[in-house]
């Protein structure tokens, strides 16, 4: 299956049911995505799909065709998530991974 994340054509090789947090961690080593309840509930799988926030964990990739895909990794590539990042860091932010 194809997907387009963080501006770049994937292909991947998961069952169209497979959740879109399993590929974007394991297929594509992407780990800023991160498992928490898997439920749906604590929002530390979230990525944003055509400018929209889902939480991957229960968001099977079949769904996904012809969507854009953006993870945190894209942060980078922003220049205003570039000035947060800074932020984050100077001031010592701590990021919770539930």
């Amino acid at each position: 299956m194809e997907l387009f994340i963080n501006n770049q054509t994937v292909q991947v090789d998961a069952d169209a049911d497979t959740p879109l947090l399993w590929v974007i961690r394991d297929d594509l080593a992407m780990t800023g995505t991160k498992y928490g309840c898997g439920l749906s509930q604590c929002g530390a799988c979230s990525v944003m799909v055509d400018g929209q926030l889902v939480r991957s964990c229960v968001t099977p990739i079949d769904k996904l065709a012809g969507k854009q895909i953006t993870t945190i990794e894209a942060i980078e590539s922003d220049e205003v998530g570039k000035r947060v990042v800074a932020s984050w860091i100077k001031h010592q932010v701590p990021q919770c991974g539930y």
